[in-house]
């Protein structure tokens, strides 16, 4: 699962062998800063995603309702614009929603 948040851009999977525990990764350490403690995040430079966290379900569960219940905004993009720690993401959010636009139209 991908999420775009104002916390930033994560990717969430099941862990390979723990199947109570996902893998949370990001390309930036930032983005799980953000969501973790510093002391959880292991980085692997050769790994897709450089920046990994193993959190379990339940966690990862109040996490995301946190995130949710938080949403104050009309408009994802917007705020992005508007968080200095995120803005750098605005164009490729931009494309994106650009690529999934296209996308749905093709499928009309």
């Amino acid at each position: 699962m991908w999420i775009a948040s104002t916390f930033g851009f994560i990717s969430i999977v099941q862990h390979w062998d723990q199947t109570d525990t996902f893998l949370v990764r990001a390309r930036l350490k930032k983005d799980l800063q953000l969501l973790f403690d510093d002391k959880r995040i292991l980085e692997i430079p050769s790994a897709d995603y450089r920046y990994r966290v193993l959190v379990k379900k339940q966690e990862m569960a109040d996490v995301l309702v946190k995130m949710i219940k938080d949403i104050d905004y009309p408009n994802f993009k917007n705020e992005i614009a508007s968080l200095p720690e995120q803005r750098d993401k605005l164009s490729a959010y931009h494309e994106i929603w650009g690529l999934m636009k296209d996308h749905s139209e093709q499928l009309k």
